[in-house]
């Protein structure tokens, strides 16, 4: 039977009956019956055009649509519901053959869970760049959302203030109400729309068999056959299997829990969950523990934990009231959680809760008492050509770029700023056929980001001017009157001032001229310090790499015309510097918003005594020629960075937009350590595991290691690190994708410390070799593999990964991967920590996605480990 509504119907689906749920419910009244209705928007599609669609919340406020039509008129409820699994099925077809799939109706489904952010009243996506007709900026509204995918229309001005509205109550109720719902149940509801096609509410046989699949748990056909109707038979016998008055024959959400409940004792080891060994080892085979006992027994001696008996009731209270699969609820009269004891399963859940997160939760927390010292004593969430899309030379410039690097944290940004034919300045990678942005459409999202986000700390631009003095007013122009009193102007006398002197401000990094005024830099001088025009071309192509990356695809694939600009830029600067071009002076203007102010490097010695607002920039490359070229310069460098400000940027050669580490940089105390933010790499994580330390505000302290008025050799003395990965839970398939194998799970676990001679330690053989890189020590263990489980995957190795770390700096990496035979393996999910935020005892690791994000099925991903942290002498 077809699956219709009327058009006065609602999009009723069947969420299962969480206590979310529930939440969701309470604020119906508060959503405009027209969302609930379908609205009627114009959606901008990826080829620039924009068409009419329907936009539909799902009667349970779970679920976003956007159709064609309403239902009702051409479709099915069940068509409408399989566009995810199509979208993978196309996925696949269109990577094999190279040919477009469209559904027949094309409907994009996204679930509260999957939504990241939402921004409106601006150009801020690539969509909306490449549309075709004129828009009203008022009326756009773009959803990010799944690894920053977009959905962009435009909505009338009377709707508008309505779905954003609606929006935002939506998320704020459900990100407040699943911390009361254990992680099981809500991977449970996120994965129940792709497997009930039908909507009925009930998972009917094959339905189950897929379930099985999204979650990563494999069991041969007849076995999981056999599982489905043996309980359908046990638990409804005198209806035949036969559930309620549907007819069907299927299983509840609650039979679903309680089914894999079962299946994950049997798939462990020995018939025993890990948290059941962990509370065996703690408190002996009974099925409670008291609050008295949890506190003595695991939290001081297991965890080393300064709590008192207060917290301990505290959680007891939050976890006794949680709505977790298989636990009772233990109310007191009061109405309130029974906070003397918990049982097994609530325990459980506490050890992968944010609560028990190895990332110490106190160090994740905003403290603005720490904001307050000079911005040199801070590491500065940076980012390098940010309007990049891709590689270096032929990649998209986006606007997007600086919305993702924003909401990711990220507080310094560049623009490379160059004259257009058209009148305005514009932002590209010159001397490269990457494409080119208004330098007026970067501005205006960064003034609606510091609206939107009144309290962020300073946003600073980091401009390579490359422009004529008549367009250098105009940048001027554009930076005051778009940014107005956002913009940080400085006065000639100030002290460099602290991140909350520049809350709500925008502060520029650039160039000013000299104080006589009559020497430019010439050109090859430029390119020494930070104001790099051609880095990423000319070393590639000039430097002792440059034959290797010349043979690359990227620069073969270059116009005649852009290589030999490239050749006659390189031979000007290069070979003839006794008659180097002269460069544009800077405009007084501009230099007037300058704060901090690129001049050339000649060494710490004499930069020590130049102002406190001129600072240097220094290539990857030649952070390590300065290291190695006198012992002395680390710790030079080090006191340079107390009072000044150094940038650094990836080497030109890393054409593909790849990353340096950034732990050496950070030892040295520079601030502005650059990455390229679009490239989903080791040095990435690394660099979100920093700054996620202080509330993700993208300022953090510089530690008294690295600061010389207090350095001793180190501060706190070196640290022996053993960590032993013990299981996993809800683990994603790559990319949270819905449809595929079942993973086969392993962990990779590194440190990443600077080091007087760079090592790495293969994890194969645990030798020391000679690594490719100076000052750079990386260390990494691998556990063994888990076949066909995501979803309870035990490894509880014999053995601690055991590391030496003698830097507070330094950083580990932990990283879940899927093994596949004959293939590249797959990362999953990864996270990072430093080494200074790590906690005592058995822990949880909460992970993310290439984005630095936990949408969907990410933010229930978790490892337990073990860790013991000693310090020594």
């Amino acid at each position: 039977m077809t699956l219709q509504r009327k058009k006065s119907q609602r999009l009723v689906t069947t969420t299962p009956a969480t206590s979310v749920g529930a939440a969701l419910e309470s604020i119906k009244p508060l959503i405009s019956p027209k969302l609930l209705d379908g609205l009627e928007i114009q959606k901008v599609c990826s080829n620039g055009n924009i068409n009419p669609r329907i936009l539909t919340l799902s009667d349970d406020l779970f679920t976003l649509f956007v159709s064609h039509h309403k239902v009702g008129k051409k479709e099915s409820l069940a068509d409408r519901f399989q566009y995810k699994s199509f979208k993978a099925y196309a996925t696949v077809v269109s990577s094999v053959t190279g040919m477009t799939v469209r559904a027949t109706h094309d409907i994009r489904v996204i679930d509260v869970a999957d939504i990241l952010f939402v921004q409106s009243g601006y150009i801020g996506s690539r969509k909306l760049e490449a549309c075709k007709a004129p828009m009203d900026p008022r009326k756009i509204i773009s959803i990010f959302h799944n690894q920053n995918r977009t959905i962009d229309f435009l909505v009338e001005d009377e709707d508008r203030n309505a779905l954003l509205t609606a929006i935002q109550t939506i998320r704020e109720a459900y990100h407040a109400s699943k911390v009361k719902v254990g992680r099981e149940q809500l991977l449970l509801r996120y994965a129940w729309y792709d497997t009930d096609w039908d909507k009925s509410g009930l998972l009917e046989q094959s339905e189950f068999t897929q379930l099985l699949n999204r979650l990563n748990i494999y069991l041969k056909q007849e076995k999981a056959i056999q599982i489905f109707k043996e309980y359908v038979a046990a638990k409804y016998p005198k209806k035949g299997g036969r559930i309620g008055s549907m007819n069907h024959h299927g299983i509840t959400f609650k039979d679903c829990l309680d089914i894999l409940r079962k299946i994950k004792l049997e798939q462990t080891n020995g018939g025993t969950q890990m948290s059941d060994v962990i509370f065996n080892d703690l408190f002996g085979e009974k099925d409670v523990v008291t609050a008295e006992e949890f506190l003595t027994n695991f939290l001081r001696q297991k965890q080393e934990e300064n709590a008192t008996i207060d917290d301990v009731k505290r959680v007891f209270s939050e976890l006794n009231s949680m709505e977790i699969s298989g636990a009772s609820y233990r109310i007191g009269a009061d109405g309130k959680g029974d906070n003397d004891s918990i049982d097994r399963m609530r325990f459980g859940e506490y050890l992968t809760s944010s609560r028990n997160d190895l990332f110490n939760p106190e160090k994740q927390k905003f403290d603005s008492l720490t904001l307050s010292r000079p911005l040199s004593e801070y590491w500065i969430n940076s980012s390098h050509n940010t309007y990049l899309t891709g590689d270096q030379l032929k990649s998209f410039s986006s606007v997007e770029m600086y919305v993702v690097a924003m909401q990711r944290g990220c507080k310094c940004l560049e623009l490379d700023c160059w004259d257009d034919s058209v009148g305005y300045p514009i932002v590209y990678h010159g001397y490269t056929i990457t494409s080119k942005i208004p330098f007026q459409d970067i501005i205006t999202c960064v003034k609606h980001y510091v609206d939107d986000n009144p309290d962020t700390l300073p946003i600073i631009l980091s401009l390579e001017n490359h422009c004529s003095h008549p367009f250098q007013e105009i940048l001027a122009d554009i930076l005051n009157k778009t940014l107005d009193d956002r913009l940080y102007v400085p006065e000639s006398s100030s002290p460099l001032p602290s991140p909350l002197d520049l809350v709500g401000k925008v502060v520029v990094k650039g160039k000013r001229p000299p104080e006589n005024d009559d020497d430019d830099l010439t050109a090859s001088e430029y390119i020494e310090e930070e104001l790099d025009p051609y880095s990423s071309v000319e070393d590639a192509l000039v430097d002792s790499v440059s034959a290797k990356v010349g043979e690359s695809s990227l620069i073969s694939n270059l116009s005649r015309d852009v290589r030999d600009k490239l050749k006659l830029r390189s031979t000007t600067n290069l070979k003839n510097p006794d008659t180097p071009p002269q460069l544009p002076k800077i405009f007084p203007e501009l230099a007037r918003l300058t704060l901090f102010n690129g001049v050339n490097y000649k060494g710490f010695r004499a930069s020590t005594d130049l102002p406190i607002t001129d600072m240097h920039s220094f290539s990857e490359a030649k952070v390590l020629k300065v290291l190695n070229r006198d012992p002395a310069n680390a710790s030079l460098w080090k006191e340079y960075n107390r009072e000044h400000m150094s940038r650094i940027y990836p080497a030109g050669s890393r054409v593909d937009s790849s990353n340096y580490n950034p732990i050496v940089a950070w030892q040295m105390g520079c601030q502005l350590v650059a990455l390229n933010f679009q490239t989903d790499d080791s040095p990435m994580t690394i660099n979100d595991g920093r700054f996620r330390e202080n509330g993700r505000c993208g300022y953090v302290q510089k530690p008294l290691s690295v600061l010389p008025m207090t350095e001793t050799s180190n501060s706190d003395g070196s640290i022996l690190l053993r960590i032993k990965v013990l299981s996993g839970s809800c683990l994603p398939k790559p990319y949270g994708e819905s449809v595929g194998e079942v993973i086969d799970p392993y962990v990779i676990v590194r440190v990443h410390q600077a080091g007087k001679r760079g090592r790495i330690r293969s994890s194969l053989t645990k030798r020391t070799t000679s690594g490719p890189v100076d000052w750079l020590e990386t260390t990494e263990r691998k556990t063994s593999l888990v076949r066909d489980n995501g979803f309870c995957p035990q490894w509880n190795e014999s053995e601690y990964f055991s590391f030496s770390v003698t830097s507070d700096v330094s950083m580990v990496e932990i990283v879940v991967m899927d093994s596949d035979a004959g293939f590249i393996d797959d990362q999953m999910c990864k996270a990072a920590i430093p080494v200074s935020c790590l906690r005592q005892g058995i822990r949880s690791v909460q992970f993310y996605d290439q984005c630095s994000s936990q949408h969907g099925p990410f933010g229930m991903a978790r490892v337990l480990v073990d860790v013991d942290i000693k310090h020594t002498v």
